[in-house]
């Protein structure tokens, strides 16, 4: 089970599969953004589209910080019994 913690892969797949949910929300904001008739309304959906890209990237940026604080705690040599 560690093996599988320490590989870097492990993180990118769970992080691409959370990028990958949000990235939905994302686009569809873009999208109302691009088919907006106003100028108003354009600035609406681009503020929207801010506060989320901002959430997105606050959560990454603390699963980040708390796989870098974990590893920290990992021993960096295995224990070997005597």
């Amino acid at each position: 089970m560690l093996k599988n913690l320490n590989n870097p892969l492990f993180f990118l797949f769970l992080f691409i599969g959370n990028i990958y949910s949000n990235d939905m929300k994302v686009d569809s904001l873009l999208e109302k953004a691009q088919q907006a008739s106003s100028k108003d309304e354009k600035n609406i959906f681009i503020d929207k589209l801010k506060k989320e890209l901002a959430k997105i990237n606050k959560k990454a940026r603390e699963e980040s910080n708390a796989i870098i604080e974990a590893k920290k705690k990992l021993p960096s040599k295995p224990f070997k019994e005597k």
